[in-house]
C-alpha cells in the first residue's frame, strides 16, 4: 500500500476507535504528483524497481564520466604529487609521494615522474607540497653527478657533519701529531646524504689528507654560514 494512503487508512482507524495521534492536526498529505509517483513506484514489483533504480545509478554515472570528459583542462590523468616539503638532494620515499587524478592540460611541460623514475633517484631541487613531480625534479643518485672537474668525492661518517644537508658548505678540520687542530680543506660541499655516510666535495689535492683523517677518527667539520 502506498505510503501516503496506509496513512490516510490508519488516522481515520484511529480516530474510529477513539486513538489521539502524539502529532496534531491531519496526517501529512504529499503534493498529489508526488503522492501519485509514490503509489506508481509501490505499485511496481521489487524486481522492476531494482532495475529502474540501476538505470538511475547508471545515468547518473554516465553523466559524471562525461562532465570530466568535457572539462576544458582535459581528461584527467594520474600523477605523483610531494604530500610533504622535501629538500634537494633528499631521496624520495614511497611515502613522500601520492597519486592523485590531475586535469591534463594543467600539467607541467616536462614529463611527469612514476614510481619507476623514484628508484635511485634524488631530487635536484627543493619542492614544495603539492607539486607535481617531473623528471627535472629528480637526479641519479650518485655523489659524483655533481663534482667539480677539479675535485674528488670522499666518504666521512655522519658524525663527522651532524645535520650534514646537500648543499650545506663546512670547513674540514682534524687534529694533528702534537694535539693542535689545523684546517684540511675550506668551504667544502655536502654532495650527498646516505644513512651514517656523508659524501664530501673535497679539492683534489686535499682528498687523501681528509680521507685519512677520517679513517683515524680525528676529522672534525665547522659548518659555514648560508
Amino acid at each position: 500500500m502506498p505510503p501516503a494512503l496506509r496513512l490516510r487508512t490508519r488516522a481515520r482507524a484511529d480516530g474510529a476507535r477513539g486513538v489521539t495521534s502524539p502529532l496534531p492536526g491531519p496526517p501529512l498529505l504529499l503534493p498529489g504528483i508526488v503522492d501519485r509517483a509514490a503509489e506508481g513506484w509501490w505499485r511496481l514489483s521489487p524486481r522492476s524497481r531494482s532495475v529502474l533504480l540501476g538505470l538511475a545509478v547508471a545515468v547518473l554515472l554516465a553523466a559524471v564520466l562525461l562532465r570530466i570528459g568535457l572539462s576544458p583542462y582535459g581528461p584527467p590523468v594520474t600523477v605523483l604529487v610531494a604530500t610533504e616539503r622535501l629538500t634537494d638532494g633528499a631521496p624520495v620515499g614511497a611515502a613522500a609521494v601520492t597519486d592523485v587524478r590531475w586535469p591534463r592540460d594543467l600539467l607541467p611541460s616536462a614529463r611527469t615522474a612514476t614510481r619507476a623514475d623514484l628508484d635511485g633517484a634524488r631530487l635536484a631541487v627543493e619542492v614544495t607540497a603539492g607539486t607535481v613531480l617531473t623528471v627535472e625534479h629528480l637526479r641519479d643518485d650518485d655523489p659524483l653527478v655533481d663534482l667539480g672537474p677539479r675535485a674528488a668525492a670522499v666518504p666521512v661518517p655522519a658524525t663527522v657533519v651532524p645535520g650534514a644537508q646537500v648543499g650545506r658548505r663546512i670547513d674540514v678540520t682534524a687534529v694533528s701529531g702534537d694535539g693542535s687542530g689545523r684546517t684540511v680543506d675550506q668551504d667544502v660541499r655536502v654532495l650527498s646524504v646516505d644513512g651514517d655516510t656523508v659524501w664530501l666535495e673535497v679539492r683534489r689535492d686535499r682528498a687523501a689528507d681528509v680521507a685519512a683523517a677520517a679513517l683515524r677518527g680525528t676529522l672534525s667539520a665547522a659548518l659555514l654560514p648560508g
